[in-house]
Protein backbone atom coordinates (compact mmCIF):
# COMPACT_ATOMS: atom_id res chain seq x y z
CA UNK A 1 0.00 0.00 0.00
CA UNK A 2 1.31 3.43 -0.97
CA UNK A 3 0.46 6.37 1.26
CA UNK A 4 -0.02 9.06 -1.38
CA UNK A 5 -3.42 10.50 -0.47
CA UNK A 6 -3.87 14.25 -0.17
CA UNK A 7 -2.95 15.58 3.24
CA UNK A 8 -4.72 18.28 5.21
CA UNK A 9 -3.18 21.72 5.47
CA UNK A 10 -0.26 21.77 7.87
CA UNK A 11 0.88 18.18 7.43
CA UNK A 12 3.93 19.17 5.45
CA UNK A 13 5.08 21.55 8.17
CA UNK A 14 4.72 18.79 10.74
CA UNK A 15 6.90 16.39 8.82
CA UNK A 16 9.34 19.18 8.03
CA UNK A 17 9.76 19.67 11.78
CA UNK A 18 10.15 15.91 12.11
CA UNK A 19 13.07 16.12 9.70
CA UNK A 20 14.72 18.72 11.92
CA UNK A 21 13.94 16.65 15.01
CA UNK A 22 15.64 13.60 13.52
CA UNK A 23 18.68 15.68 12.61
CA UNK A 24 18.90 16.95 16.18
CA UNK A 25 18.35 13.44 17.45
CA UNK A 26 21.26 12.13 15.44
CA UNK A 27 23.41 14.99 16.71
CA UNK A 28 22.44 14.15 20.27
CA UNK A 29 23.37 10.53 19.68
CA UNK A 30 26.85 11.52 18.65
CA UNK A 31 27.31 13.61 21.79
CA UNK A 32 25.60 11.42 24.36
CA UNK A 33 26.99 7.97 23.77
CA UNK A 34 26.16 6.88 27.30
CA UNK A 35 22.44 7.38 26.70
CA UNK A 36 20.08 5.04 24.91
CA UNK A 37 16.95 6.33 23.20
CA UNK A 38 14.60 3.50 22.33
CA UNK A 39 11.48 5.22 20.97
CA UNK A 40 8.58 7.55 21.81
CA UNK A 41 4.94 6.81 22.31
CA UNK A 42 2.66 8.48 19.77
CA UNK A 43 -0.93 9.27 18.92
CA UNK A 44 -3.02 7.38 16.41
CA UNK A 45 -3.38 9.79 13.49
CA UNK A 46 -5.07 9.92 10.08
CA UNK A 47 -2.66 9.28 7.23
CA UNK A 48 -4.95 11.03 4.77
CA UNK A 49 -7.20 14.09 4.72
CA UNK A 50 -10.28 13.58 6.84
CA UNK A 51 -13.15 15.46 8.45
CA UNK A 52 -13.13 13.10 11.45
CA UNK A 53 -12.61 14.98 14.72
CA UNK A 54 -11.28 13.78 18.06
CA UNK A 55 -13.85 14.46 20.75
CA UNK A 56 -12.24 12.67 23.68
CA UNK A 57 -8.99 11.00 24.62
CA UNK A 58 -7.90 9.29 27.83
CA UNK A 59 -4.18 8.55 27.69
CA UNK A 60 -2.88 6.27 30.44
CA UNK A 61 0.85 5.69 30.89
CA UNK A 62 1.95 3.07 33.39
CA UNK A 63 5.38 3.38 35.00
CA UNK A 64 6.74 -0.07 35.77
CA UNK A 65 9.90 -1.67 37.16
CA UNK A 66 10.35 -3.95 34.13
CA UNK A 67 11.92 -1.21 31.91
CA UNK A 68 8.70 -0.76 29.94
CA UNK A 69 6.09 1.99 29.75
CA UNK A 70 2.60 0.56 29.36
CA UNK A 71 0.21 2.65 27.25
CA UNK A 72 -3.56 2.48 26.99
CA UNK A 73 -5.41 5.11 24.93
CA UNK A 74 -9.17 5.49 24.70
CA UNK A 75 -10.47 7.69 21.87
CA UNK A 76 -13.89 8.97 20.92
CA UNK A 77 -13.85 10.22 17.32
CA UNK A 78 -16.75 11.83 15.48
CA UNK A 79 -17.81 11.28 11.86
CA UNK A 80 -20.03 14.22 10.81
CA UNK A 81 -21.24 12.49 7.66
CA UNK A 82 -24.33 10.38 7.08
CA UNK A 83 -22.51 7.34 5.72
CA UNK A 84 -19.62 5.12 6.78
CA UNK A 85 -16.18 6.54 6.07
CA UNK A 86 -12.98 4.50 5.84
CA UNK A 87 -9.81 6.29 6.91
CA UNK A 88 -6.22 5.10 6.71
CA UNK A 89 -4.79 5.53 10.19
CA UNK A 90 -1.31 5.01 11.54
CA UNK A 91 1.09 5.09 14.41
CA UNK A 92 4.62 6.38 13.86
CA UNK A 93 7.54 5.11 15.97
CA UNK A 94 10.95 6.77 15.77
CA UNK A 95 13.91 4.38 15.41
CA UNK A 96 16.17 3.95 18.40
CA UNK A 97 19.79 5.08 18.66
CA UNK A 98 22.76 3.92 20.73
CA UNK A 99 20.94 0.62 20.90
CA UNK A 100 21.40 -2.49 18.73
CA UNK A 101 22.16 -0.48 15.54
CA UNK A 102 20.04 -2.94 13.59
CA UNK A 103 17.65 -1.86 10.86
CA UNK A 104 14.31 -3.67 10.78
CA UNK A 105 13.04 -3.72 7.18
CA UNK A 106 9.74 -5.36 8.16
CA UNK A 107 8.68 -2.12 9.86
CA UNK A 108 8.24 -3.74 13.27
CA UNK A 109 9.93 -1.66 15.93
CA UNK A 110 12.14 -3.81 18.21
CA UNK A 111 11.07 -1.86 21.29
CA UNK A 112 7.30 -1.77 20.75
CA UNK A 113 5.33 -4.77 21.94
CA UNK A 114 1.74 -6.00 22.24
CA UNK A 115 0.29 -3.46 19.79
CA UNK A 116 -3.52 -3.70 19.60
CA UNK A 117 -6.34 -1.58 18.18
CA UNK A 118 -10.02 -2.17 18.89
CA UNK A 119 -12.72 -0.08 17.18
CA UNK A 120 -16.36 -0.10 18.27
CA UNK A 121 -15.76 -3.39 20.05
CA UNK A 122 -14.01 -5.15 17.15
CA UNK A 123 -10.30 -5.88 16.96
CA UNK A 124 -8.58 -4.44 13.90
CA UNK A 125 -5.67 -6.03 12.05
CA UNK A 126 -2.69 -3.87 11.15
CA UNK A 127 0.37 -3.88 8.91
CA UNK A 128 3.90 -2.52 9.24
CA UNK A 129 6.13 -0.52 6.93
CA UNK A 130 9.29 1.55 6.98
CA UNK A 131 8.20 5.02 5.84
CA UNK A 132 9.93 8.23 4.95
CA UNK A 133 9.40 11.29 7.12
CA UNK A 134 9.41 14.88 5.92
CA UNK A 135 7.37 14.45 2.72
CA UNK A 136 4.59 16.97 1.92
CA UNK A 137 2.38 14.37 0.21
CA UNK A 138 2.03 11.81 2.96
CA UNK A 139 3.89 8.91 4.47
CA UNK A 140 5.45 6.68 1.83
CA UNK A 141 7.01 3.25 2.28
CA UNK A 142 10.71 3.14 1.42
CA UNK A 143 11.85 0.72 -1.27
CA UNK A 144 14.93 -0.66 0.48
CA UNK A 145 16.18 -2.20 -2.76
CA UNK A 146 17.13 1.38 -3.70
CA UNK A 147 18.26 2.62 -0.27
CA UNK A 148 20.66 1.63 2.44
CA UNK A 149 20.86 2.50 6.12
CA UNK A 150 23.13 5.15 7.60
CA UNK A 151 25.35 2.88 9.70
CA UNK A 152 26.37 5.59 12.14
CA UNK A 153 22.90 6.20 13.55
CA UNK A 154 20.42 3.75 11.96
CA UNK A 155 17.91 6.63 12.09
CA UNK A 156 18.31 7.65 8.43
CA UNK A 157 18.65 5.97 5.04
CA UNK A 158 20.22 7.24 1.83
CA UNK A 159 19.97 6.23 -1.85
CA UNK A 160 22.47 3.54 -2.76
CA UNK A 161 25.55 5.25 -4.18
CA UNK A 162 24.61 8.63 -2.68
CA UNK A 163 25.86 9.07 0.87
CA UNK A 164 25.13 12.80 1.00
CA UNK A 165 21.32 12.61 1.01
CA UNK A 166 20.04 11.46 4.39
CA UNK A 167 16.35 10.60 4.74
CA UNK A 168 14.80 10.10 8.18
CA UNK A 169 12.32 7.28 8.55
CA UNK A 170 9.78 5.85 10.98
CA UNK A 171 8.55 2.38 11.70
CA UNK A 172 4.82 2.65 10.96
CA UNK A 173 1.88 0.57 12.16
CA UNK A 174 -1.11 1.24 9.91
CA UNK A 175 -4.67 -0.01 9.36
CA UNK A 176 -7.99 0.87 7.75
CA UNK A 177 -10.61 2.19 10.16
CA UNK A 178 -14.26 2.45 9.11
CA UNK A 179 -16.11 5.19 10.97
CA UNK A 180 -19.86 4.94 11.24
CA UNK A 181 -21.82 8.22 11.31
CA UNK A 182 -21.60 9.91 14.68
CA UNK A 183 -19.43 8.81 17.60
CA UNK A 184 -16.85 6.00 17.28
CA UNK A 185 -14.77 4.47 20.06
CA UNK A 186 -11.19 3.22 19.70
CA UNK A 187 -9.10 1.50 22.35
CA UNK A 188 -5.38 1.28 21.62
CA UNK A 189 -2.71 -0.48 23.71
CA UNK A 190 1.01 -1.21 23.52
CA UNK A 191 4.17 -1.02 25.58
CA UNK A 192 7.61 0.30 24.76
CA UNK A 193 11.05 0.34 26.30
CA UNK A 194 11.94 3.28 28.51
CA UNK A 195 14.99 5.25 27.43
CA UNK A 196 17.88 5.67 29.85
CA UNK A 197 21.16 7.50 30.15
CA UNK A 198 23.69 9.37 32.21
CA UNK A 199 21.76 11.54 34.63
CA UNK A 200 18.43 9.73 34.43
CA UNK A 201 17.36 6.23 35.35
CA UNK A 202 14.44 6.29 32.93
CA UNK A 203 12.81 8.60 30.41
CA UNK A 204 9.44 8.11 28.76
CA UNK A 205 8.69 10.29 25.72
CA UNK A 206 5.24 10.58 24.20
CA UNK A 207 4.26 12.72 21.20
CA UNK A 208 1.07 14.67 21.81
CA UNK A 209 1.12 17.22 18.97
CA UNK A 210 0.23 14.75 16.18
CA UNK A 211 -3.31 14.67 17.65
CA UNK A 212 -3.84 18.11 16.08
CA UNK A 213 -3.89 16.42 12.66
CA UNK A 214 -7.52 15.48 13.17
CA UNK A 215 -10.13 17.80 11.65
CA UNK A 216 -10.72 19.86 14.81
CA UNK A 217 -6.96 20.37 15.34
CA UNK A 218 -7.31 19.75 19.07
CA UNK A 219 -8.56 17.20 21.59
CA UNK A 220 -11.94 18.45 22.76
CA UNK A 221 -11.71 16.55 26.06
CA UNK A 222 -8.29 15.25 27.11
CA UNK A 223 -7.26 13.28 30.21
CA UNK A 224 -3.73 12.14 31.01
CA UNK A 225 -3.28 9.47 33.68
CA UNK A 226 0.18 8.54 34.97
CA UNK A 227 0.10 5.31 36.97
CA UNK A 228 2.49 3.47 39.26
CA UNK A 229 0.93 0.08 40.02
CA UNK A 230 2.64 -2.24 42.50
CA UNK A 231 5.57 0.13 42.74
CA UNK A 232 6.57 3.67 43.70
CA UNK A 233 7.98 6.18 41.23
CA UNK A 234 9.76 9.51 41.71
CA UNK A 235 9.58 11.46 38.45
CA UNK A 236 9.46 14.84 36.71
CA UNK A 237 7.20 16.38 34.06
CA UNK A 238 7.77 19.77 32.41
CA UNK A 239 5.36 22.21 33.97
CA UNK A 240 4.90 24.45 30.94
CA UNK A 241 2.72 22.08 28.92
CA UNK A 242 0.40 21.34 31.85
CA UNK A 243 0.27 24.63 33.76
CA UNK A 244 -3.30 25.48 32.66
CA UNK A 245 -4.97 22.83 34.89
CA UNK A 246 -4.11 21.05 38.16
CA UNK A 247 -2.79 17.55 38.65
CA UNK A 248 -4.96 15.44 40.96
CA UNK A 249 -4.07 12.34 42.95
CA UNK A 250 -6.90 9.97 42.00
CA UNK A 251 -5.60 6.72 43.48
CA UNK A 252 -3.00 5.55 45.98
CA UNK A 253 -0.47 7.68 47.81
CA UNK A 254 1.41 10.61 46.38
CA UNK A 255 2.73 14.13 46.64
CA UNK A 256 3.70 16.77 44.10
CA UNK A 257 5.42 20.14 43.93
CA UNK A 258 6.82 22.60 41.40
CA UNK A 259 10.61 22.35 41.33
CA UNK A 260 12.64 25.08 39.61
CA UNK A 261 15.50 23.84 37.48
CA UNK A 262 17.92 25.87 35.32
CA UNK A 263 15.98 26.97 32.25
CA UNK A 264 12.93 24.88 33.16
CA UNK A 265 10.06 24.63 35.59
CA UNK A 266 9.38 21.03 36.55
CA UNK A 267 6.60 19.33 38.43
CA UNK A 268 8.03 16.70 40.75
CA UNK A 269 5.95 13.67 41.74
CA UNK A 270 6.26 10.93 44.31
CA UNK A 271 3.64 8.29 43.53
CA UNK A 272 3.05 4.90 45.10
CA UNK A 273 0.48 2.28 44.03
CA UNK A 274 -1.80 4.81 42.40
CA UNK A 275 -2.34 7.47 39.76
CA UNK A 276 -2.06 11.17 39.06
CA UNK A 277 -4.59 12.63 36.60
CA UNK A 278 -4.61 15.80 34.49
CA UNK A 279 -7.69 16.96 32.58
CA UNK A 280 -8.27 19.75 30.08
CA UNK A 281 -10.97 20.59 27.55
CA UNK A 282 -10.11 22.11 24.16
CA UNK A 283 -6.53 20.88 24.56
CA UNK A 284 -4.21 21.85 21.73
CA UNK A 285 -0.76 20.53 22.69
CA UNK A 286 2.13 22.76 21.62
CA UNK A 287 4.90 20.42 22.77
CA UNK A 288 5.49 16.80 23.67
CA UNK A 289 5.24 14.89 26.94
CA UNK A 290 8.39 13.70 28.66
CA UNK A 291 8.41 11.83 31.97
CA UNK A 292 11.88 11.66 33.48
CA UNK A 293 13.19 10.03 36.65
CA UNK A 294 13.88 12.62 39.34
CA UNK A 295 17.58 11.80 39.60
CA UNK A 296 17.93 14.27 36.73
CA UNK A 297 17.80 17.09 39.30
CA UNK A 298 19.57 15.33 42.16
CA UNK A 299 22.43 13.39 40.58
CA UNK A 300 24.74 16.35 40.03
CA UNK A 301 23.46 18.47 42.90
CA UNK A 302 26.25 18.76 45.46
CA UNK A 303 23.73 19.58 48.19
CA UNK A 304 21.57 16.50 47.58
CA UNK A 305 21.61 13.94 50.37
CA UNK A 306 22.10 10.21 50.07
CA UNK A 307 18.83 8.64 48.90
CA UNK A 308 17.33 11.91 47.63
CA UNK A 309 16.27 9.80 44.65
CA UNK A 310 15.47 6.10 44.78
CA UNK A 311 14.09 3.78 42.12
CA UNK A 312 13.44 0.06 42.38
CA UNK A 313 14.70 -0.66 38.87
CA UNK A 314 17.97 1.31 38.65
CA UNK A 315 21.26 1.25 40.51
CA UNK A 316 22.19 4.79 39.43
CA UNK A 317 21.32 6.08 42.87
CA UNK A 318 23.67 3.56 44.53
CA UNK A 319 26.64 5.05 42.66
CA UNK A 320 25.31 8.49 43.44
CA UNK A 321 25.31 7.68 47.14
CA UNK A 322 28.88 6.39 47.12
CA UNK A 323 30.22 9.37 45.17
CA UNK A 324 28.43 12.13 47.04
CA UNK A 325 28.37 11.00 50.66
CA UNK A 326 31.74 9.44 51.49
CA UNK A 327 32.95 12.63 53.14
CA UNK A 328 29.69 13.60 54.77
CA UNK A 329 28.31 10.52 56.43
CA UNK A 330 29.86 7.85 58.59
CA UNK A 331 30.14 4.51 56.86
CA UNK A 332 27.97 2.66 59.38
CA UNK A 333 25.15 5.21 59.07
CA UNK A 334 25.31 5.14 55.28
CA UNK A 335 24.98 1.35 55.36
CA UNK A 336 21.97 1.55 57.68
CA UNK A 337 20.28 4.04 55.41
CA UNK A 338 21.06 2.04 52.26
CA UNK A 339 19.74 -1.13 53.89
CA UNK A 340 16.46 0.59 54.79
CA UNK A 341 15.85 2.48 51.54
CA UNK A 342 13.69 -0.33 50.04
CA UNK A 343 11.53 -0.36 53.16
CA UNK A 344 11.22 3.44 53.22
CA UNK A 345 10.16 3.34 49.58
CA UNK A 346 7.22 1.18 50.60
CA UNK A 347 6.24 3.46 53.49
CA UNK A 348 7.81 1.75 56.50
CA UNK A 349 7.45 3.89 59.63
CA UNK A 350 10.73 3.89 61.56
CA UNK A 351 10.81 3.65 65.35
CA UNK A 352 14.54 4.37 65.29
CA UNK A 353 14.81 8.13 65.82
CA UNK A 354 17.93 8.52 63.65
CA UNK A 355 16.39 6.70 60.68
CA UNK A 356 13.02 8.42 61.12
CA UNK A 357 14.68 11.83 61.16
CA UNK A 358 16.74 11.02 58.09
CA UNK A 359 14.01 9.57 55.89
CA UNK A 360 11.70 12.42 56.86
CA UNK A 361 14.15 14.75 55.10
CA UNK A 362 13.80 12.85 51.81
CA UNK A 363 11.03 14.55 49.87
CA UNK A 364 9.74 11.39 48.18
CA UNK A 365 9.20 9.54 51.46
CA UNK A 366 5.51 8.86 52.21
CA UNK A 367 4.95 7.02 55.52
CA UNK A 368 2.36 4.25 55.50
CA UNK A 369 1.48 2.97 59.02
CA UNK A 370 -0.30 -0.02 57.45
CA UNK A 371 2.79 -1.30 55.65
CA UNK A 372 4.05 -4.63 57.00
CA UNK A 373 7.66 -5.48 56.25
CA UNK A 374 7.58 -7.90 53.36
CA UNK A 375 10.33 -8.68 50.85
CA UNK A 376 8.14 -10.64 48.45
CA UNK A 377 8.04 -7.78 45.92
CA UNK A 378 11.66 -6.66 46.32
CA UNK A 379 13.48 -6.21 43.03
CA UNK A 380 17.07 -7.23 42.39
CA UNK A 381 18.07 -3.61 42.97
CA UNK A 382 16.26 -3.58 46.31
CA UNK A 383 18.17 -6.69 47.31
CA UNK A 384 21.47 -5.01 46.41
CA UNK A 385 20.67 -2.33 48.98
CA UNK A 386 19.81 -4.93 51.62
CA UNK A 387 23.24 -6.45 51.11
CA UNK A 388 25.05 -3.10 51.00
Amino acid sequence: MIFTETRTKGYGSHFGSSLLSIFLLCSAAANANDSEYFTSGNQLVPLSETDISIRKEILTIGLQDDKFANVTVYYELFNPGTTDKTVLMGFEADPSYNDDYVFHPDGKHPHIHDFTVEMNGEKLSYQNAVCQQGTPDGLQPIDMSKYEVCEETVTTVHPIGNDTLFIPFSYVYYFQATFKPGLNKIRHTYKYTQSRGVGFAFKIDYKLTPATRWANHQIDDFTLVVRADHTAKHFLIDEELFDMAPWRLTEGEGKQRVTPHPGRSLREFSLRNGAYTWHKTNFCPKSELSITSADEIYLFNERATFGAFYDRSSSLELNFGKERTNNRMKEDLRKRIAHNLPYAHRGHVFNDRVLDDYFSTLWWYIPNPDYKDDQSDFTEIDKQFLAY
